[in-house]
């Protein structure tokens, strides 16, 4: 299990909707993450936990930053992290502009192996703020929706419930859905990079039939509030988030974010 930006911290910038659809083809990064390629061929991991875009000091370099500053966020697992920042970063890829306000800059190579294909950097969900985009995993897409799009896009699908966790003064933007349990709903966030299908906090396993001191995958039910209801396996940790659901379930699902007006939709694929 690993986690590539195990931080909940964002770069903010208000956007309008897109004037046209636009669809960004992901490829998988070393057989269990996805990325797209930028127009200036460089390699971006798309990560909708992530919370930060963030760019290699190589990257900073390249687009005549200086980094400085610092923003501060937190792993899932509750320990701190530390970044510098650069601002006003734009990143075009297949006709969209990602505008991010503030990013931060990271040294992948640190959690990469020493063969890892390069990446300029990691793409979170603050690179689309103001708008709408479907994560299409199963169909190896991120899609920026129009009005008209979307109109058609959520024919079928189911609306869920959703909140945008904003840490780091309120410049986060990291998608959470509600699991119910027997006591009430807890809330996951939806995680494009993580490749674990499901992750339990502690507090919570008990609530879903797990063993909470358990370090080996278990089964476990998830029925997301108004949405789909899977059996899998998942693990349990020591969280300070309710849990995770990652990349081998959300490629089950096509799922849409409005990023503007905090609503959501899932379909099965």
């Amino acid at each position: 299990m690993r986690f590539l930006l195990p931080f909940l911290v964002a770069g903010f910038v208000a956007a309008t909707p897109a004037a046209a659809q636009v669809t960004l083809p992901l490829e998988p990064y070393l057989g269990v993450l996805w990325s797209f390629q930028a127009k200036d061929g460089g390699r971006y991991l798309l990560d909708t936990a992530g919370g930060l875009t963030a760019i290699t000091p190589a990257t900073a370099t390249k687009i005549g930053c200086q980094p400085w500053g610092r923003i501060t966020g937190h792993r899932m697992r509750g320990d701190r992290v530390d970044l510098t920042r650069c601002d006003k970063v734009v990143i075009e890829a297949a006709g969209a502009k990602l505008a991010v306000a503030t990013a931060g800059v990271f040294d992948f190579a640190k959690l990469l192996p020493p063969n890892a294909p390069t990446l300029e950097g990691s793409v979170a969900l603050d690179a689309f703020a103001g708008q709408v985009v479907t994560l299409d995993l199963g169909g190896q897409a991120l899609v920026v929706e129009t009005p008209a799009s979307l109109k058609a896009r959520i024919k079928g699908a189911q609306e869920v419930p959703v909140r945008f966790a904003r840490d780091a003064g309120g410049l986060a933007l990291t998608p959470f859905v509600p699991v119910e349990t027997p006591k009430g709903a807890v809330w996951m966030e939806l995680d494009s990079g993580s490749n674990g299908a499901v992750v339990v906090a502690q507090h919570n396993a008990a609530l879903f039939g797990m063993n909470p001191d358990s370090q080996e995958r278990q089964p476990v039910v998830l029925s997301i509030q108004g949405g789909p209801k899977v059996q899998t396996q998942g693990l349990v940790m020591d969280l300070v988030i309710d849990g995770n659901i990652g990349a081998p379930l959300l490629k089950d699902w096509i799922v849409t974010l409005d990023l503007a007006n905090t609503r959501a939709w899932i379909k099965a694929r």
